[in-house]
C-alpha cells in the first residue's frame, strides 16, 4: 500500500512539475530558445501544459469502478503516446544536435509518471498507444532549429 501511495503523490505531483517547467521555458531566453515544434500546428509548449493538465483531471477521485477503470485506460493510452511521441522528440534533438534542457526535463517527468503507472497499465493497450504516439508525431510533428544569430 505504500507503493500505492508513492503512485498517487507522483500522478499529482509530477504534472505540476512538468507544467511549470513548460511555463518557464516561455520565459526563459537560453540556447534551446531556437528550438521550435508543433504538433498539429499547435505549439508544443501548449500541447505539453495541455497534457499534464488532462492528465491531472483524470485521476481518480470517486468511488465508481467503472469510471475510475475507464480513467486508467485513458491515462495508459495518454502516457504511452506520450512516450511513443518523446522518443521522436529527443531524437530531433539528437539529429539537429541542439538539447533543450526544458525539454528533456519534461521528458523525464513523462518517463517517470509512465514507469509509476506501468505497473497498472494493461500492456496490449500501453503497447498500442506507444506506437500510435510514434505514429502521430511522426505524421503531425513539424520542427525546426533556428539560428541564434542574425
Amino acid at each position: 500500500m505504500k507503493q500505492e501511495g508513492l503512485r498517487k503523490w507522483m500522478n499529482l505531483v509530477i504534472p505540476v512539475i512538468g507544467i511549470g517547467l513548460l511555463i518557464f521555458y516561455e520565459v526563459c531566453d537560453t540556447s534551446c530558445s531556437s528550438l521550435r515544434g508543433t504538433l498539429l500546428g499547435i505549439d508544443l509548449k501548449i500541447v505539453g501544459v495541455l497534457f499534464m493538465a488532462v492528465f491531472l483531471g483524470t485521476l481518480p477521485g470517486g468511488s465508481r469502478p467503472a469510471l475510475a477503470r475507464q480513467m486508467e485506460h485513458l491515462r495508459t493510452m495518454m502516457l504511452s503516446g506520450a512516450m511513443g511521441g518523446e522518443v521522436l522528440l529527443v531524437r530531433f534533438q539528437i539529429v539537429n544536435d541542439t538539447h533543450c534542457p526544458f525539454c528533456l526535463a519534461f521528458g523525464l517527468c513523462l518517463l517517470t509518471l509512465f514507469a509509476a503507472n506501468f505497473p497498472r497499465m494493461n500492456r496490449y493497450l500501453a503497447a498500442a498507444a506507444f506506437v500510435a504516439g510514434i505514429g502521430a508525431f511522426g505524421l503531425f510533428f513539424r520542427g525546426s532549429v533556428l539560428p541564434l544569430y542574425y
